[in-house]
């Protein structure tokens, strides 16, 4: 038997069944409009993905995908594969910052979009997340990463 293993290739990561994988959108900041969002949940619903989950790196997953589908998955999503696998920055979680928070010191989506741009899929020797906050409330758990920045009234943290 050929045991299934990570497809970091196809940007697919095998499930706990050994049989199906997970793929995740890159989803910057967390954000996507409406359509997306819509088009997103027809692709899981056409291969039956078993579940959609919203993971704490803030991206939309599919799970339950045949391995036969990753591909078409992708071809029919139309969106960057998000950086699950390997040793490089994976993700850079972001709060609403103020841009929708009442709270925001800072522009943390603007700022985290930039460092995302930048840097997301970077390889480096370790993997890395990142986080953008926009206050010290700490939305993006900035303190929970390996690099991050916290916005105050008079500038970054």
């Amino acid at each position: 038997m050929n045991p299934r293993k990570d497809r970091p290739e196809l940007g697919a990561i095998i499930q706990r069944d050994r049989e199906r994988y997970g793929v995740a959108p890159h989803t910057p900041a967390g954000l996507v409009t409406p359509d997306v969002l819509r088009k997103i949940a027809d692709v899981a619903e056409r291969y039956q993905a078993g579940q959609i989950k919203l993971t704490s790196a803030q991206r939309i997953a599919l799970l339950g995908i045949k391995e036969q589908d990753i591909e078409s998955v992708w071809r029919d999503l139309d969106i960057t594969p998000g950086a699950p696998l390997g040793l490089c920055v994976r993700s850079v979680k972001v709060c609403p910052g103020t841009d929708w928070c009442k709270r925001g010191q800072q522009d943390s989506v603007g700022v985290g979009l930039e460092v995302d741009r930048r840097y997301h899929g970077m390889e480096l020797p370790w993997k890395c997340k990142m986080g953008v906050s926009g206050c010290a409330n700490d939305c993006a758990e900035v303190c929970l990463k390996d690099f991050g920045l916290i916005g105050t009234p008079k500038g970054w943290h």
